[in-house]
């Protein structure tokens, strides 16, 4: 299946799933909707109406031209944001990430290994500015719903450690492999740390709490007399 036939398929996902939800318009949106529209049109409609009057029209158009699509998308990032609180929107949100991946590989390959839990992963050949998203981290992020609320801030300064060699331009990519990894976390305190970690690395901040050894050693301690009380 090439990228063309992808997208068509994700884009009926897109539609059906806007169905699903009672979130599709039966009629078109006043012309003066298109004018000024802003990112994701925040400036004159909803970001379902977007969806369904500007991105859809747009992909098949792509799709059926065989057009370029655009070099990067963000719309995971965008709708974990607008749909905050929205426990209903999680599959479509999981359809956006798709489309987000499948944009992505045109100018990244991006590859797959069988999800291991990553305890303390060797750091991989990666050169300053680098813009190729480490097969690592990919696997880290297939693996991180698993891990207790406990074990997520060591897992996240995994990724802080390549943050701070990667480009800036891969915050993004970086920030939707989190929400997809949220997105797939049943436990509730989890995925909101994880798509908090989500919102700050496409801010241009650290994923993980701040690091400090003074707590790092208090909890040692404490783990020390819970499990040695003598």
């Amino acid at each position: 299946m090439d990228i063309y036939e992808s997208a068509a398929n994700i884009a009926h996902e897109i539609e059906t799933e806007l169905k699903r939800l009672g979130r599709w318009m039966d009629n078109p949106l006043p012309e003066e909707c298109y004018h000024d529209m802003g990112a994701f049109g925040s400036n004159t409609m909803s970001f379902e109406q977007w969806l369904q009057f500007i991105l859809l029209p747009r992909i098949r158009e792509i799709v059926s031209e065989k057009n370029d699509f655009p070099k990067g998308s963000n719309l995971a990032t965008y709708a974990i944001r607008y749909f905050d609180g929205n426990t209903d929107s999680g599959l479509l949100q999981d359809i956006l990430y798709t489309l987000d991946r499948l944009i992505q590989s045109q100018s990244q390959p991006v590859e797959r290994e069988t999800p291991e839990p990553i305890e303390d992963p060797e750091l991989p050949s990666v050169s300053m500015g680098d813009t190729t998203i480490p097969a690592v981290l990919y696997s880290l992020a297939e693996v991180l719903p698993q891990y207790e609320l406990r074990d997520l801030e060591s897992q996240l300064q995994t990724f802080d450690t390549f943050l701070g060699i990667l480009s800036p331009a891969a915050r993004q990519v970086v920030s939707a492999m989190l929400i997809k990894a949220a997105i797939r976390t049943t436990n509730p305190e989890c995925s909101k740390r994880i798509e908090q970690a989500a919102r700050d690395v496409a801010d241009g901040k650290r994923a993980a709490l701040p690091y400090t050894h003074e707590e790092a050693r208090k909890k040692y301690q404490e783990e020390h007399r819970k499990n040695f009380p003598s």
